[in-house]
């Protein structure tokens, strides 16, 4: 449908009425624009740009074009969630990473906006405008940093109910003092770097079956913080990744946070429970389990983000045709480093034209075997996969007529018209759309 608004507030209405349940609730556990900068943000950017000043925008470009995806997300959020209404000033500081993992935190606690109960006017004096021209900026800036500090604290410690936290502590056999260092550990991180740990995830300290019970009883935000990057998880304690039941809930909810396991990457249990969540584990696998086959085979069933046989640990099975076929029906890209008989199977590349992804969605054709790459019936079979690609076409695949009219019957792909053959391009360039037809005219010098 195509779009009908005026401007940003209409916008903002327009695409708000088309989201799902599904959609609103991805947007309130990711409240921070970043997070849709590439996605939902460049859909808005693309959609609306004709609301662009076009004189501004021929001297500025992209720089207008992220203004008008942010600005457009920025009056949603309040259409979305009326707890923000009130609130338009602080619009954009009150989604941003500062307060992104404490909202999705939040509502996975109370399942709820933090706003709806923590009311910015308590803690903000100052608004999103910064005096960028004046003498103060850097009074300004700091006075901005220490209110989202007190902010952020004020969130955490709603979510951290410490009162209780310390009662359930105390029962686990922690003492005062142990608890009130995991306190000012979490406490110093919201402070320093605007990181949120949940208080249960230090129970691992004591690595008792009953601490992990309580971290249970929280799992949603426990398996939140494991699912995190590297780099967040490896500010935690070193004792968390001590305690055997603990790293088994980190690689499930990260796979590749094996690497921080150091007692555990012989583990056979562990590491199977990793290389289900990531492929990416087997970087960090001891060699002792590299022969180790239900690995190998849970990695292969597990690989549509990662090619299982680009790793060491599992190079020995790339000639493997039970554990090949799983991981092409993963993925078929995973041919790529299959052995040069598995690329040169039919039926085996047959399985892995019909099973691509988009991860990886132009390696299939080309990593088969040259006389494969010859056969037109694969050739046709590429067609099928999300995102098609004429890598690896012979001379031949170029110069033929049904390859041509497979790119003319997808808009999507008939800019790869470039890549076929003199002959063709002559016999159909009436039926090529208007911008590629005078490409490629002036490519062949016709008139």
């Amino acid at each position: 449908m195509e779009p009908k608004a005026k401007n940003y507030e209409e916008a903002a209405a327009e695409c708000v009425a088309t989201l799902s349940a599904e959609d609103i609730e991805y947007f309130r556990l990711h409240i921070d624009y970043t997070h849709h900068h590439f996605g939902y943000g460049l859909y808005l950017r693309n959609r609306y740009s004709y609301l662009l000043d076009k004189e501004m925008y021929g001297l500025l470009g992209d720089l207008f074009r992220d203004g008008l995806g942010r600005g457009i997300y920025h009056l949603m959020i309040p259409m979305i969630f009326p707890e923000f209404k009130g609130y338009k000033q602080y619009i954009d500081r009150i989604t941003n990473f500062y307060f992104d993992d404490l909202n999705a935190n939040y509502n996975l606690k109370f399942g709820r906006n933090f706003i709806a109960d923590i009311k910015p006017d308590d803690y903000f004096l100052i608004s999103d405008d910064s005096p960028l021209r004046e003498e103060n900026f850097d009074k300004w800036r700091e006075q901005y940093k220490e209110e989202n500090k007190k902010y952020a604290l004020a969130i955490a410690e709603r979510i951290w109910q410490f009162d209780d936290f310390k009662k359930s502590a105390s029962q686990l056999g922690y003492s005062d003092s142990e608890i009130d260092d995991i306190h000012s550990f979490c406490t110093k991180l919201i402070k320093e770097r605007f990181l949120f740990v949940p208080l249960e995830i230090l129970f691992a300290k004591n690595s008792t079956s009953e601490s992990i019970k309580a971290m249970m009883r929280q799992k949603k935000t426990i398996e939140w913080a494991f699912s995190k990057h590297k780099s967040y998880v490896e500010r935690f304690p070193s004792y968390v990744f001590e305690s055997r039941d603990t790293v088994k809930i980190m690689v499930s909810a990260n796979g590749s946070l094996l690497e921080l396991a150091e007692n555990y990457k012989a583990d056979r249990e562990v590491v199977l429970t990793a290389v289900k969540k990531s492929t990416y584990a087997a970087k960090f696998m001891d060699k002792a389990l590299w022969g180790d086959r239900e690995i190998a085979e849970e990695a292969a069933r597990h690989s549509e983000h990662d090619l299982v046989f680009h790793y060491d640990a599992f190079k020995q099975f790339n000639d493997d045709d039970e554990i090949v076929r799983l991981a092409l029906e993963a993925n078929g890209a995973n041919i790529c480093y299959a052995s040069e008989r598995i690329r040169a199977d039919y039926d085996m590349a047959v399985f892995a034209l019909t099973h691509q992804k988009e991860i990886y969605p132009n390696s299939v054709y080309e990593s088969l075997s040259e006389e494969l790459r010859g056969r037109k019936d694969l050739a046709l079979l590429e067609f099928q996969a999300p995102e098609p690609s004429l890598d690896g076409f012979t001379d031949e695949l170029l110069d033929d007529d049904d390859i041509a009219m497979k790119l003319i019957e997808n808009e999507d792909i008939t800019w790869m018209f470039y890549k076929m053959s003199d002959r063709i391009k002559r016999k159909y360039l009436d039926k090529l759309p208007e911008r590629i037809r005078q490409n490629i005219k002036e490519e062949l010098h016709i008139e």
